[in-house]
């Protein structure tokens, strides 16, 4: 039963490859056969080629803009306490406003005896 169905399979395989023949026509073996064909072959790349190009181009000016942002940024003196302090130190600042008002020679007076 298997031989059957196989050779069904093999009859249908070459039924297949036959109607591929047909349908796709033998090229001419001439003497411009390979150079038509690298022809179009580099026809096809001179469009990824421009883009490459131009991707690449975009890529060497964006790196360009940013060394240039990055010296004009570090070439800026502006020192600034809020940026140049750590956050305990901004802390310590703030809270010395609040407890100025409180004498610690005077805790003890404070305290309930």
């Amino acid at each position: 039963m298997q031989q059957e169905n196989s050779g069904e399979r093999e009859v249908r395989l070459d039924e297949l490859f036959r109607a591929y023949r047909g349908a796709c026509p033998e090229p001419e073996a001439s003497a411009n056969f390979m150079p038509s064909i690298w022809a179009g072959i580099e026809a096809r790349e001179v469009s990824t080629h421009w883009f490459g190009s131009v991707a690449k181009a975009l890529v060497t000016a964006a790196l360009a803009a940013s060394v240039i942002i990055g010296m004009i940024m570090s070439s800026m003196n502006h020192p600034s306490a809020f940026l140049n302090g750590t956050f305990v130190e901004a802390l310590r600042a703030d809270q010395a406003s609040s407890l100025e008002p409180l004498h610690l020679d005077r805790i003890s007076q404070l305290e309930p005896e």
